[in-house]
């Protein structure tokens, strides 16, 4: 007999699963809703409907209590299993989807997909995971068939007591930087080792730009320009044409090109001067670096004797 992968698991190296950060019903100790041949012709005790299909229902939807958050664990875990996302994400967002719950036995209904979604969100920016973002979230839960508005999303924010900080362009560098490479392979990529230069580059460029001038600005977007501030300082103080376009760097973060090329007008253009400074004053204190040399002392040679 086949059963769910929680059934098998056993022992000291088994992975968390969603069972393990909620209370749970008998259900998910007696395998999948799914029964064989001998149960689809049974006639139960007495003609009663009291087939194995109908007995795992009641035992796991008639406990109200915990029946709703492991619900929602389970599709919280089949989400992230389908984005590749690190496993403490779903014990995190379980916690989330706790607080929210609670809530919303309270303040009125919502479903089990928008609270999966927006604990899954806020999840990702406290472990500060970029891999998924909200639109990678939410169009999962609509290929498994879920009904997701990102208005319940935002309602739920506002009317929920998790509250997590916004995201910081930085910490979408990474993540820009990783799809660059793919960008630029019809213009032959980019030199090795390149890409570290461009990320300390956008850190320093990204340094220089105080909060106000980041307000209303999208993290992912702002990280983009960044990048692109980057290879703009760094080619102008090397005195050679650009690497890639506001276009390709666009294309690597999902925001428009028009955005990259106006927030890099509106906010790094003016800063520029400053950040070919920084990146001058970096580079010549790492060859200062590395040339020094410190003395080495050299053992007596008799006390080594």
């Amino acid at each position: 007999m086949v059963t769910d992968k929680e059934v098998v698991e056993t022992g000291e190296n088994r992975v968390p699963q969603a069972i393990d950060y909620t209370a749970h019903s008998l259900g998910s100790y007696l395998g999948p809703m799914d029964y064989g041949y001998e149960e689809r012709f049974s006639t139960g005790f007495s003609k009663s409907a009291s087939t194995f299909k109908y007995l795992k229902t009641i035992s796991d939807f008639s406990y109200r209590e915990g029946a709703s958050l492991y619900t929602c664990a389970k599709l919280v875990e089949r989400v992230c299993e389908k984005l590749s996302l690190p496993r403490m994400v779903v014990g995190e967002s379980v916690n989330i989807a706790r607080e929210v719950i609670e809530m919303r036995k309270e303040r009125g209904e919502v479903t089990i997909a928008s609270v999966s979604a927006f604990a899954i969100i806020n999840a990702c920016k406290r472990l500060g995971v970029t891999s998924a973002g909200v639109r990678e979230v939410m169009e999962a839960h609509r290929n498994l068939g879920y009904r997701v508005k990102a208005s319940t999303i935002i309602q739920i924010s506002i009317d929920s007591p998790v509250k997590t900080r916004p995201r910081r362009a930085e910490e979408y560098l990474g993540r820009v930087l990783a799809h660059l490479p793919r960008a630029l392979v019809k213009s032959g990529g980019m030199p090795a080792g390149y890409t570290n230069r461009l990320l300390e580059t956008a850190k320093l460029a990204l340094e220089r730009v105080d909060g106000p001038s980041r307000g209303g600005h999208n993290p992912r977007g702002l990280a983009a320009t960044a990048v692109y501030a980057a290879e703009v300082a760094l080619s102008e103080t090397e005195g050679r044409k650009k690497v890639f376009s506001q276009r390709e760097v666009a294309a690597c973060s999902e925001v428009a090109e028009y955005t990259v090329r106006e927030q890099y007008v509106e906010i790094f253009k003016s800063r520029m001067g400053l950040i070919q400074e920084a990146v001058r004053s970096r580079e010549s204190h790492s060859q200062r670096h590395s040339t020094e040399t410190y003395p080495i002392p050299l053992l007596s040679l008799s006390g080594s004797s």
